[in-house]
């Protein structure tokens, strides 16, 4: 897998998980999206994603219900382009994701190191043609896709001479039920496309989340809020402070857990509890040079410095070439 660089990140396998914090539907004004950003610098997440739209190019009005929700929300270029400054005076990567063509001149203008392109427009060729030649990285989510959705999407990318894309596997219902989940789809995308491939969390609460990066999400996107205002259109697929605190401290520990890859051999701690935890052959009574041994005259017990337990009826009928006391761990020289 070719590693994917963003910014100061690089986003691929052995490389730490990154996490993007959405903050898109859960501010109504710069202050606001300053408080969620600097929150989420503490929490110590990676990159700052916000939503560029306009509820006329992103629906039609006849679409009743969705274009007044989208037109309520709509943000202004001004605070997106304030809120994409504070992030980076934050040291944080700032991305944004455009809903559609005529919003890619205003994100150009903010010089972003990637692009995010979410599920909806995830089959939208067009649009994804035209990013591509921009030649950044596109972070491209996949709800609502097949396989055959996902590999047209990635070969008009690549068409176009593109090659940095990182999928995001995610389940389009806000909240995701977790029997629909299916998170055995990231190793899957991974071995399938030879990708960067990470989870965009729309469920409830951590353990979706920790449960990809266990699975090997190279990339965790999860809405973030202010846990002390409790109001925004993603509340409640939204983790704070404390909650994204959470899910990257369990990630640092699994990443360090699942280092060492499909090796299964002791630990360095374990080959010395070896000595200690484990049994060996031992004399149960002394035993005088010459003799042949029976099986009334050894044990299989703790500790484990002695012969292994393997060969205990090897061991009988073989003499002894030295005197060995009662409750000594037997070893290969004192054999003939």
């Amino acid at each position: 897998m070719k590693p994917i660089k963003i910014g100061n990140k690089t986003i691929g396998d052995g490389n730490p998980c990154c996490f993007m914090a959405e903050i898109g539907g859960n501010y109504k004004d710069f202050n606001e999206a300053k408080i969620l950003i600097d929150s989420a610098k503490r929490a110590g997440v990676d990159v700052i994603k916000f939503q560029t739209f306009e509820a006329d190019t992103m629906t039609t009005k006849n679409n009743g219900n969705q274009y007044r929700f989208f037109k309520k929300i709509e943000p202004g270029k001004l605070v997106q382009r304030l809120l994409h400054e504070h992030s980076i005076d934050q040291g944080l990567i700032s991305i944004t994701a455009p809903s559609h063509m005529k919003d890619l001149d205003f994100i150009d203008s903010l010089n972003p190191p990637a692009y995010k392109i979410g599920s909806d427009l995830a089959c939208h060729i067009p649009l994804l043609k035209k990013i591509a030649r921009i030649g950044k990285p596109i972070i491209l989510s996949t709800g609502m896709c097949g396989i055959g959705e996902i590999n047209a999407s990635i070969k008009a990318i690549k068409k176009e001479g593109n090659e940095n894309i990182i999928l995001l596997h995610c389940i389009s219902n806000y909240p995701a039920k977790i029997e629909e989940t299916n998170l055995k789809v990231i190793p899957l995308l991974k071995r399938m496309f030879d990708l960067p491939v990470g989870f965009s969390d729309h469920s409830i609460g951590s353990e979706m989340s920790i449960a990809a990066i266990a699975l090997g999400a190279n990339m965790i996107e999860r809405h973030f809020c202010n846990e002390h205002t409790q109001h925004g259109s993603d509340y409640i697929i939204s983790s704070g402070e404390l909650g994204y605190q959470h899910i990257i401290s369990i990630a640092r520990k699994l990443e360090i857990a699942l280092s060492k890859g499909m090796i299964k051999e002791p630990s360095k701690t374990e080959l010395e509890n070896l000595k200690t935890n484990r049994v060996s052959i031992i004399a149960m009574k002394d035993i005088s040079k010459g003799t042949m041994i029976s099986g009334d005259m050894i044990d299989i017990r703790r500790p484990g410095t002695g012969l292994a337990p393997s060969i205990f009826d090897a061991l009988i009928g073989n003499k002894v070439i030295k005197d060995i006391k009662k409750e000594t761990p037997l070893q290969w020289e004192m054999f003939q």
